[in-house]
């Protein structure tokens, strides 16, 4: 392999291009958009991270212009993204406002032809997806495409660029993730009345501080929080040592009343009573829709600023939204705040058909590498993996498929891999919920899984010093000096 085309141009696909160079690959990534950044670079208003800048940062180049324990803005991580590819030269590499459509396997050899619309075509030996996990194909309800008489609009939560589209009006915020969060608290500044969130169900929402005074990161991103997590839900096939899988069976009881406790605690700091009450536990509930947030959200539903809603849509009306029981809450801007759709369309048929994407998602090896990638010449480097501290994941992805492609590192055969696949999709399958995502999911045990990506390039895992390897979380520059220089 000499040549790689890289789709996406995100903190994913830019690390993708910082380590193929490092490799001395020839490179060309592909960007739709007119500047980098992927879902930083144009999102909802009032968006952000929502992990502190020490769990947000390429672990070679530190995010110097937020203060540690800060939570940066869009825009502040945007500016960073942008300073990163200055850093590293990546510039001349990205080709703007080129959408990939599609990829046509070449004949005679492997690789692709990249289909490039009016621009043309290019040939690659090898293709890598980091096109990310949020940011495909916007998935609108179905009732959504039937106005009937309603004559509001309806967007999608991607399309709530700033407060007018909210501004002295009634607003219907649709969903109960962090951006459906977000975009009511942003709403109740300006709307004409309180804002509802209308919810299907109530998810856990992780404060930023536990109890008022431990940071999230320290119990579930520490080597000790990891274990707790793998005694109450089992080890991570493949990647935790073999004694915590014994631990499990022995002290599963524990840590069921452990994580009760936890779950007591949420529901006091969240207000999470009657129909705002998650019926999942709040792991398994964690693995299906994840987020971290601060106090603004209860404050404002105390002061009557904005309400929650538990119901679903019937359909539009009038004057509004009609609920499956009958309610109508009105409306002049209904604002669909319920995630992505991915799609594969753009890939050989054949292709398609080798990855066997199943209703979970796509399952792979180590979540970037197919099991037949001798034979299709395909990686993706975080597009197939939601990490806590995804910017570290997805510079550990780059290294690993660079040092695959340059030979340096040696992949299990296909019955291996296969193997370890249907092993990770079955303990996914025996306790998250299942969502479109399940495949990608790795969360709270990615300490274990980063673990596993070390030891496959036969790096030491333990990159702490005494009692912090336990205790302290692992951030992104913990990782610095793995990319190669």
């Amino acid at each position: 392999v000499k040549k790689v085309g890289v789709i996406g141009a995100g903190v994913a696909g830019l690390q993708m291009a910082r380590a193929l160079l490092a490799y001395g690959f020839e490179i060309t990534v592909f960007e739709a958009a007119p500047k980098v950044g992927g879902v930083w670079r144009e999102n909802y208003h009032s968006y952000g991270v929502q992990v502190p800048k020490q769990l947000y940062e390429f672990p070679d180049f530190p995010f110097d212009a937020v203060k540690w324990g800060d939570y940066p803005t869009g825009q502040e991580t945007q500016t960073y993204v942008e300073a990163y590819v200055d850093h590293f030269k990546l510039e001349p590499y990205i080709k703007f406002n080129t959408t990939v459509l599609a990829l046509t396997e070449r004949k005679g050899q492997k690789g692709y032809v990249f289909d490039l619309g009016e621009s043309g075509s290019e040939e690659f030996d090898f293709a890598i997806i980091a096109t990310g996990m949020y940011s495909q194909v916007p998935n609108m309800p179905s009732w959504a495409s039937t106005k009937g008489e309603f004559t509001g609009d309806i967007i999608h939560s991607s399309k709530y660029l700033d407060q007018s589209a909210a501004s002295g009006k009634r607003v219907v915020v649709i969903g109960c993730g962090k951006s459906a969060i977000d975009i009511v608290i942003s709403a109740a500044e300006v709307a004409k009345t309180a804002p509802t969130l209308l919810f299907r169900s109530a998810h856990w929402c992780t404060p930023r501080l536990i109890a008022g005074l431990i940071p999230f990161q320290y119990i579930f991103l520490s080597r000790f929080g990891q274990a707790l997590v793998t005694w109450y839900k089992g080890a991570w096939p493949a990647g935790a040592p073999c004694i915590h899988t014994i631990l499990s069976w022995l002290l599963f009881p524990l840590m069921w009343i452990a994580f009760r406790i936890v779950e007591f605690l949420f529901k006091i700091q969240r207000g999470q009573w009657g129909s705002y009450a998650p019926k999942l536990d709040v792991v398994a509930d964690f693995y299906g829709y994840a987020h971290v947030l601060d106090t603004t959200f209860l404050s404002k539903w105390r002061q009557a600023k904005l309400q929650g809603k538990q119901g679903t849509v019937k359909r539009l009306v009038k004057n509004g939204v009609e609920t499956e029981l009958g309610e109508v809450i009105e409306a002049d801007v209904v604002i669909c705040a319920t995630g992505w759709n991915k799609t594969y369309d753009y890939l050989p048929a054949q292709v398609q058909q080798s990855l066997n994407v199943q209703s979970d998602g796509l399952h792979l090896h180590r979540h970037c590498i197919p099991a037949k990638v001798r034979d299709i010449s395909l990686a993706f480097c975080g597009s197939e993996v939601a990490t806590i501290s995804n910017i570290a994941t997805y510079a550990l992805h780059a290294e690993y498929i660079s040092r695959m492609l340059k030979g340096v590192m040696a992949l299990p055969s296909e019955s291996e891999m296969r193997y370890e696949c249907d092993k990770m999709r079955a303990w996914k399958r025996s306790w998250m919920p299942e969502t479109s995502s399940r495949a990608s999911l790795v969360l709270l045990h990615q300490t274990h899984y980063h673990d596993q990506l070390l030891r496959d390039m036969g790096l030491p895992e333990a990159r702490k010093c005494c009692l912090s390897e336990l205790f302290c979380p692992y951030h992104p520059m913990d990782y610095n000096g793995i990319m190669k220089q």
